[in-house]
C-alpha cells in the first residue's frame, strides 16, 4: 500500500511530524514501512518559467524557437516542438542538469538544428504526470517564476510503502491508514473530510427507477449492492489535482470518470465500476453465478471461460463483469459515454479470492475485496464518489450531468461481529504491564472499539465494520500492545510459580504437556547421541501405506493398524506412523542425493496406535564414523548398541538385558539384530537393516537401525548421575579366549560373570568390567563353535591384589562360565 503523506494530511494533521520518524512508528505498530520515496527530491532545476517571445526556426518549420525567462535574470533561449502555448503562457522549464521524471536522459545545453537550446519546455507526460500529452504543460500565471515546478504546484511529496499483512485490510486505504496515525499520536480526524452533505441522488431529478434496474439472485456472494446513475457526463482528462494524487501512488490516469474510482478506491478503501449505462441490454442489472459455457472478455481485453462458481455482474443476457475482480470491455466506459451506472458494492471475500486465483487474475479491486471491504460504509462511500464524479467535470465545458433520484440498492448486508468480552486485568496478565483501566478504553476508543457494557470483571465491547481481524479478547490485548507500544513493554522473566504447576509446562514441540524431569531426561538423550557425533532429524509425524510395505510387516502386525488422517495433503502421508525408521530411511535416502554417505541420525518423536502414543527414539547410522588419525571406521552394530546401553545405565534401567528377538523383526538382518529388555519388558530393537530392504533403498553400504520406546525408560526415572571416587588401588586386566557354541550369546556370558558379583565365594568385589574385543570362527576352531575373546578387569577398592586372588577369580571366572554356558578357555 503506497501512502501521500500529502493526501494523508487531508485526514488527519501531521506537518509537524518528520516522515522518518513517523515510518518508524507505523512499523512499531505492525504497519511495517518498507520504503520512504521522496517525490520531487532532487528535481530544483525544473522550474516555472514564462514564454516572453515565440520566433520561427530559421531551418525547421515544426520547430520554434522560445525566449523563456525562468527567474535567472535574463531570458534563455529553448527549440521546442511543441504547438499549443503563446508569449505570456507559464510553463514547466528543465535547466540543464534537470532530469524529469517521465524521460530517461539529462537534460543539456546544445545547438538543435544549428540553433542553441539551454533547456527544455515539458509536457504533463515528462513530468510523468500523464501517460500520454499533446503539447507543453500550461500552468496557472499567478505562479512565481524561476520556482521548482514540484514545489509551486504542491507535487513535492513523500509516499510510504507500507507492507501489510492481510489480516488489515481497512488500512488499504488513506483513510485506514490517517485512523492508525490518530491513534498513534492522540489525534482527531480533520472534520472536513468527516461531514458529509446529503448525497447527490436526494432531492435530484428523474427517479432511478425509469432508468435501470437491480436483482441480486446470490446474496451469499454479494450481500449488498448499490448504485447511483449519472446521465449527461463528459468524458475526458481529468482535473490536475486528481492526476497529481494519482501520480504520487504511481497510477496512470485515463479519464475523469476511471480516475475518480481509483481515487476513492486509494482514498476510502473502496473499489468501484463504472458501466456505459446503455450498453447494458435492457438496462438492468443482475448479480448471479456464471452459466456453464459462459465467457467475458474483460477490460484486458482476453477472453475468459466463466466457472459455474464464478460471480458475475450480467445484464440481461450476458456477464458484463467479474464481480469484485475485473470488469467487461463491452461496458466499458470510453469518450462516447453519456450514461454511466455506478457500481458500488460489497462481495464475499472467499468467492472474489477463488475466483481471481481460478483465472489467474489479480487487481486492486480484488486485492481489497479478498480481504475484506468496510460493509458499514457502502452507501457513504458511493456518495462521496457521486460527489468527486460531478467535481471531476465542472472543469469540463458543457452542461452539467444530471444525478438520478434515488438509488439502486439490494441485499441483506453483512451480519454484525458480536460483542466481544474483555476482562480488567486481562492485558496486563498478557503483556505483563501495568495499564491503568481508563488507559486500556482509551486505546480502544481511538480505534474506534466502542464499550457497551461494564461489571466489576470487565466489558464487552463492539467492533468498528472495518476492523474483521478484531474477533476476540486476545485480539483487543493485540491492539492496546500495539498503541501502548510494544517497545514500552518492559523485558521481564517469568515468575516461577510453586507446587504442581511449578512440575509441569508447556512443551511447545510436541503439543503436549510434560514434567520438567521428562524434559531434562529428553535432552540428556539429545546431550548424548550428538556428543556420538548423530544430528537430530525432525520429520512429520505421517507415513504411508507404502512404508508399511517397504518394512515387510506381516499383514497381522500391529504396526499397520495406523490411525487415518482425515484429509491428508498427499497420499504418502495419510497415516499417522507406527514406527520412526520410515522417516530416518528417507533422511538417509536426501541425504545420499546430496553426495552425503556417511551419516548418523537420531530423531525423538511420537508413535500413534489407536489406544496411545508412545514417545520414542529412532536411530539410523550408514557409512564412517568422523575421519581419525588412526584411520577411517564405519558405524557397526556395536556401535547401535553401545549408545542404547549407555542410556540404559544413565537411566538405571534395571534387569536390563540383549537377547535375540523369539520373533525377528522382518525389516533387520536375521543375524544381525537384537532386542534390549528391561524388566523382561521390550524396549528397544537394533540391527542392521535386512539385505532385502536395503537394496530398494538404493544403498550400496549397510545401514544400522534402532527404535527405543523412551516411554519405558523415562517410567524408571531421571538420567542418575552417581559419584564415584577415582581408584587408588591399580587393576588387573586378564584377556580370556572362551569357544562356545554359536547358539550361545554372548550376554550369557557376561550373565554368568555378574552372577559371581552375587556369590559369597568374596570375589564379587573385585570385578571391575567386562567386554568383547574381538569374535572368531574357523579352523582350529571346531564347527559349529565360535571363540569369544574378552577383557576382564579385577579392582580391589581397598588394596592391591595378590597372584593368589587373582588366580583364584580366574578359576572362578572360567568355573562359572563354563557351568552356565559350556564355553571352555580356548
Amino acid at each position: 500500500m503506497k501512502v501521500s503523506l500529502n493526501w494523508l494530511n487531508q485526514w488527519v494533521e501531521i506537518e509537524d511530524l518528520d516522515a522518518d520518524e513517523l515510518a518508524s512508528r507505523l512499523t512499531l505498530a505492525g504497519l511495517e514501512v518498507e520504503e520512504v520515496e521522496r517525490i520531487g527530491e532532487g528535481q530544483e532545476k525544473i522550474v516555472v518559467g514564462r514564454i516572453d517571445a515565440i520566433e520561427e526556426h530559421p531551418k525547421a518549420d515544426r520547430l520554434v524557437v522560445c525566449k523563456v525567462d525562468a527567474g535567472e535574470g535574463e531570458l534563455r533561449q529553448i527549440v521546442c516542438g511543441a504547438k499549443n502555448m503563446k508569449a505570456g503562457d507559464f510553463v514547466p522549464v528543465a535547466l540543464p542538469g534537470a532530469e524529469p521524471p517521465g524521460i530517461d536522459f539529462a537534460i543539456g545545453a546544445r545547438k538543435v538544428m544549428g540553433v542553441a537550446s539551454a533547456g527544455m519546455l515539458c509536457s504533463e507526460e515528462e513530468l510523468d504526470l500523464a501517460t500520454e500529452s499533446e503539447g507543453l504543460m500550461l500552468l496557472d500565471r499567478s505562479l512565481p517564476v524561476g520556482k521548482p515546478i514540484f514545489e509551486a504546484l504542491g507535487l513535492k511529496d513523500v509516499v510510504l510503502h507500507i507492507g501489510l499483512t492481510p489480516n488489515r485490510p481497512d488500512c488499504l486505504s488513506h483513510r485506514g491508514v490517517a485512523r492508525e496515525v490518530a491513534a498513534l499520536y492522540g489525534r482527531t480526524l480533520r472534520a472536513e473530510r468527516l461531514q458529509t452533505s446529503a448525497p447527490a441522488w436526494e432531492g435530484a431529478g428523474e427517479s432511478i427507477e425509469g432508468a435501470a434496474a437491480l436483482e441480486v439472485v446470490d446474496v451469499e456472494g454479494c450481500p449488498r449492492y448499490t448504485a447511483a446513475v449519472l446521465e449527461g457526463v463528459k468524458v475526458g482528462p481529468s482535473p490536475l489535482w486528481l492526476r497529481q494524487r494519482l501520480a504520487a501512488l504511481g497510477m496512470r490516469s485515463v479519464n475523469n470518470i476511471v480516475d475518480v474510482t481509483n481515487y476513492v478506491l486509494m482514498d476510502l478503501g473502496q473499489p468501484l465500476h463504472a458501466f456505459d449505462l446503455d450498453k447494458l441490454e435492457g438496462q438492468q442489472v443482475v448479480v448471479r453465478r456464471a452459466a456453464a459455457g459462459e465467457t467475458i472478455e474483460a477490460i484486458d481485453h482476453k477472453t475468459y471461460k466463466l466457472d459455474e462458481a464464478d460471480l458475475v455482474i450480467a445484464d440481461v443476457s450476458r456477464p458484463v463483469a467479474i464481480a469484485g475482480v475485473m470488469g467487461g470491455a463491452e461496458s466499458e466506459v470510453t469518450e462516447a459515454t453519456t450514461r454511466i451506472l455506478l457500481e458500488c458494492a460489497y462481495f464475499d471475500p472467499r468467492s472474489v479470492r477463488v475466483t481471481a486465483k481460478r483465472h489467474g487474475l489479480h487487481s486492486e479491486s480484488s486485492h481489497r475485496y479478498e480481504r475484506g471491504i468496510d460493509p458499514g460504509a457502502i452507501v457513504d462511500n458511493l456518495g462521496e464518489a457521486v460527489a468527486l464524479l460531478l467535481q471531476a467535470q465542472s472543469h469540463l465545458e458543457g452542461d452539467a450531468p444530471v444525478v438520478r433520484s434515488g438509488i439502486l440498492d439490494e441485499g441483506p448486508g453483512v451480519e454484525a461481529t458480536p460483542a466481544i468480552s474483555l476482562g480488567k486485568d486481562r492485558a496486563n496478565q498478557v503483556l505483563g504491564t501495568d495499564i491503568e483501566p481508563a488507559q486500556v478504553l482509551a486505546y480502544l476508543k481511538s480505534v474506534g472499539v466502542e464499550r457497551v457494557e461494564e461489571d466489576d470483571q470487565g466489558w464487552r465491547f463492539r467492533v468498528p465494520t472495518y476492523r474483521p481481524d478484531l474477533e476476540r479478547g486476545i485480539d483487543l490485548v493485540e491492539e492496546i500492545a500495539r498503541l501502548h507500544g510494544f517497545d514500552k513493554i518492559e523485558a521481564t522473566l517469568p515468575r516461577a510459580l510453586m507446587g504442581h504447576a511449578h512440575q509441569l509446562q508447556k512443551d511447545t514441540e510436541r503439543g503436549t504437556i510434560v514434567s520438567r524431569a521428562e524434559r531434562r531426561a529428553l535432552n540428556w538423550v539429545r546431550d548424548l547421541l550428538l556428543s556420538q557425533g548423530l544430528r537430530e532429524a525432525v520429520n512429520y509425524s505421517f507415513m504411508g501405506e507404502g512404508d508399511l510395505d517397504r518394512l515387510r510387516f506381516d499383514e497381522d502386525d500391529s504396526r499397520r493398524l495406523a490411525p487415518r488422517v482425515a484429509n491428508p495433503l498427499v497420499q504418502d502421508q495419510a497415516l499417522m506412523r507406527t514406527t520412526l525408521i520410515p522417516s530416518l530411511l528417507n533422511n538417509l535416502k536426501v541425504n545420499r542425493a546430496q553426495r552425503r554417505q556417511d551419516v548418523g541420525l537420531f530423531e525423538i518423536g511420537r508413535r500413534y496406535f489407536m489406544t496411545e502414543e508412545r514417545r520414542t527414539l529412532g536411530i539410523a547410522l550408514t557409512g564412517r564414523k568422523r575421519t581419525h588419525w588412526s584411520g577411517e571406521v564405519s558405524w557397526d552394530f556395536f556401535d547401535l548398541k553401545g549408545m542404547v546401553e549407555a542410556l540404559g545405565q544413565a537411566f538405571d534401567a534395571a534387569d536390563a538385558q540383549w537377547s535375540k528377538p523369539q520373533v525377528d523383526e522382518p525389516y533387520l538382518h536375521p543375524g544381525v539384530q537384537a532386542v534390549w529388555t528391561v524388566g523382561n519388558q521390550p524396549v528397544a530393537f537394533i540391527g542392521q537393516l535386512h539385505p532385502a530392504v536395503a537394496s530398494k533403498e538404493g544403498s550400496d553400504q549397510p545401514i544400522f537401525v534402532a527404535e527405543v520406546d523412551l516411554e519405558a525408560l523415562i517410567e524408571e526415572g531421571a538420567p542418575v548421575r552417581k559419584f564415584s571416587a577415582s581408584a587408588r588401588f591399580p587393576a588387573v586386566v586378564r584377556d580370556f579366549a572362551l569357544v562356545v557354541d554359536n547358539e550361545v550369546a554372548y550376554a550369557k556370558l557376561e550373565d554368568a560373570i555378574a552372577s559371581l558379583c552375587g556369590s559369597d565365594a568374596g570375589f564379587g568385589e573385585l570385578f571391575e568390567s567386562v567386554a568383547l574385543f574381538d569374535i572368531y570362527t574357523g579352523q582350529p576352531i571346531p564347527e559349529g563353535k565360535r571363540s569369544l575373546a574378552i577383557k576382564v578387569t579385577y579392582r580391589a577398592p581397598d588394596r592391591t591384589l595378590t597372584e593368589a586372588e587373582i588366580e583364584a577369580a580366574d578359576n572362578a571366572l572360567l568355573a562359572a562360565v563354563e557351568s552356565q554356558t559350556g564355553a571352555r578357555l580356548r
